[in-house]
């Protein structure tokens, strides 16, 4: 009987390390998949565009960091660099204006109202697909990137919103590779009780 519960225990802890090795390997693709930088793709009814944001190191941290890319959500304030990626080969050879602006709490708690602009370029032709503007995040919280496609009465309008020093909105599916590593965790504890009361059962059968 002993050696009937240690073979049953091995094929268990087998059984555990799969289900482990299976979450570890979901928690890093989770971390590593390509599929992730979709969020710095930004869509319209008509166009597509990437945004790639950049800031630059600060000079009194006590770690030196390197640049880093980012999307909509920013880790610190001052200066940054953002770059949109015209993937429409259409908007390459149309008029281009950026602009950063601040966005405020609207008392009527509707969407937020447009503050001052930080930052913005002339109108311009990217035919190398690629537009570039340079902002200085004075405090942390939301801001946009208006991209106006056109210079007449029609131009469109690719609004970007950016957060800045404000961590990244809550997701559920940030949340995901963790429930489901407790879950595991849990069948896996709940196994093991069934198999340990049945062993103890079936001691107490051999000793009456």
């Amino acid at each position: 009987m002993i050696k009937i519960f240690e073979g049953v225990m091995r094929q268990f802890a087998v059984l555990v390390m799969l289900m482990i090795s299976t979450s570890a390997w979901s928690l890093d693709q989770s971390a590593t998949d390509p599929l992730k930088k979709l969020d710095c793709l930004i869509t319209t009814d008509f166009y597509i565009v990437h945004l790639t944001s950049y800031q630059e190191p600060n000079p009194d941290a006590k770690k030196r960091h390197k640049f880093q890319a980012f999307c909509q959500t920013l880790p610190d304030i001052g200066k940054s660099y953002l770059a949109v990626d015209f993937i429409d080969r259409d908007l390459r050879q149309m008029a281009i204006k950026m602009h950063v602006v601040e966005k405020k709490d609207n008392p009527d708690g509707d969407e937020m109202l447009d503050g001052k602009i930080l930052a913005e370029t002339v109108v311009s032709n990217y035919k190398n697909g690629v537009a570039q503007i340079q902002v200085s995040f004075p405090e942390k919280g939301h801001y946009e990137l208006v991209v106006t496609v056109g210079d007449d009465m029609f131009a469109d309008k690719i609004k970007i919103p950016l957060r800045v020093a404000i961590g990244e909105p809550f997701s559920w599916g940030f949340l995901m590779p963790v429930i489901i590593f407790v879950l595991i965790a849990g069948v896996a504890y709940l196994i093991y009780r069934f198999f340990l009361e049945r062993y103890r059962k079936e001691l107490n059968k051999g000793g009456s």
